[in-house]
């Protein structure tokens, strides 16, 4: 029976502290893996957001397009409700404080989200080859047949947590 009682008396807690070190190590690959994993996901949130941004931003640019097909005459382009003419002093894009402008038109809103947008008239659009004789004889740019149009439409949107602004521009001709 002493022979016993004193083998416990020599462990002094090796393994206590063993086994708290060992916890110590996996508390911290743990806690290691946990910050990977919530950079991933703030990384991925963040292109989510992008993306959604960039097809709302579409979306106002689609909105632009529409609002130039159902415009017949040029004299709209005043330099007001976000219609500028060739000649006008357009917002700068990217220097521009969209959310709170008056100089620029409101799009559809998608998503709980407005995109915003202005439409500059650029001038003549030369399409020299678009009517060919096959279709028209001498039907042609050169001879006046056509009065094809450039406009520039700018769009911004500010995304759904107004982080992921995007502005995108595309140009469009059309024939008025």
């Amino acid at each position: 029976m002493k022979r016993s009682l004193s083998m416990t008396n020599r462990q002094h807690g090796a393994a206590l502290i063993l086994s708290l070190l060992l916890l110590l190590v996996m508390t911290l690959l743990a806690l290691s893996s946990m910050q990977g994993s919530v950079m991933q996901q703030r990384m991925v949130s963040g292109l989510a957001e992008g993306v959604t941004s960039l097809e709302i931003a579409e979306s106002g640019l689609r909105d632009g397009e529409q609002v130039l097909e159902n415009i017949n005459v040029l004299s709209v382009f005043d330099g007001s409700d976000g219609l500028y003419g060739p000649d006008d002093a357009v917002p700068d894009p990217l220097d521009h404080d969209w959310a709170n402008s008056a100089n620029v038109r409101d799009g559809n809103t998608v998503g709980g989200v407005t995109p915003r947008y202005f439409i500059q008239h650029m001038g003549d659009a030369m399409q020299p080859n678009r009517l060919t004789d096959i279709v028209v004889q001498g039907y042609t740019y050169e001879t006046g047949a056509l009065n094809t149009q450039a406009f520039r439409i700018v769009v911004w949107t500010g995304g759904q947590s107004g982080e992921a602004q995007r502005v995108i521009e595309s140009y469009y001709a059309r024939d008025i």
